[in-house]
């Protein structure tokens, strides 16, 4: 399905120097190669519930660790708008790769979208991406198995991943957004936490982006 281009130009931000801190700003498709925060590609998924998302693979261009948020419409065929979906802030190291995702529960029959996203510099909770080592395989018994390691010597507060399974024409047939912490809902120093999911049946291939945090 076509995702709606925003008619706003991207909104770049000057850095007046290298420990200037960056201001809160707003992107919106189309984007220029040089943006700060590039879209890299967009998804839209149907849950069994008849949920839907929209997921967007983006990039941090900078070297600041930053915190994006955006602001989501959905659109029925005739083009009036349907609802705004329910997001969350993600807090990302400088060139992370990550996701945004936003979840409409009333937009069964939603035919487009539109985003703004907004970012700026993460102050009070910090991303900590750097300190974490993510692993994942297939089990014997078709389970995915996803590690993460906190090779930091301080708490994590959260590991969390955003699975995208595909199928063998590169289609979305699953997501999953999981949180990888142990029963303290942590991940304490040297720690490794494991978590298992359930690929789709039709799924072939899958991308996993993480972030993680602390306070």
């Amino acid at each position: 399905m076509k995702i709606m281009k925003s008619i706003i130009a991207a909104i770049l931000v000057l850095l007046l120097s290298g420990n200037t801190a960056l201001a809160a700003v707003e992107v919106t498709e189309p984007q220029s190669e040089t943006a700060d925060i590039t879209v890299k590609s967009t998804y839209e998924y149907a849950s069994e519930w008849g949920y839907k998302y929209l997921i967007a693979v983006c990039e941090n261009n900078t070297n600041h660790d930053l915190e994006v948020s955006w602001d989501t419409i959905s659109y029925d065929a005739s083009g009036g708008i349907l609802e705004t979906g329910s997001s969350y802030s993600a807090y990302v190291a400088g060139g992370q790769l990550f996701t945004l995702y936003a979840l409409f529960l009333n937009s069964a029959n939603a035919a487009d979208y539109q985003y703004k996203i907004r970012y700026e510099d993460a102050s009070f909770i910090m991303p900590v991406y750097n300190d974490v080592t993510l692993e994942d395989e297939i089990a014997s018994n078709g389970k995915l198995i996803i590690s993460a390691t906190n090779k930091s010597n301080y708490d994590i507060n959260t590991v969390q991943a955003a699975v995208l399974f595909f199928d063998d024409t590169d289609n979305l047939v699953g997501f999953e957004d999981t949180y990888i912490v142990n029963s303290n809902y942590n991940v304490e120093a040297g720690e490794t936490v494991v978590k298992d999911l359930n690929p789709p049946e039709e799924s072939k291939r899958y991308e996993i982006y993480y972030t993680a945090y602390r306070y």
